[in-house]
């Protein structure tokens, strides 16, 4: 199960760094920068789910 958490924080890592590269370039107030900012939330809620999932039950 380790490797699953591991697997899905990399894709979600990965994710997150391309969303934050393209931020810059998009206008305030766009659709776009407005989808990036709510995908950015998402990942970050998940990453820290992720971490918190991965603390709590895979260390016991």
């Amino acid at each position: 199960m380790e490797e699953y958490v591991r697997a899905y924080l990399s894709i979600a890592l990965s994710f997150l760094v391309l969303a934050l590269i393209a931020l810059p370039f998009l206008e305030k107030g766009s659709p776009s920068f407005i989808a990036d900012v709510a995908g950015i939330v998402l990942l970050a809620v998940f990453i820290a789910l992720l971490l918190v999932y991965g603390r709590r039950f895979l260390t016991e």
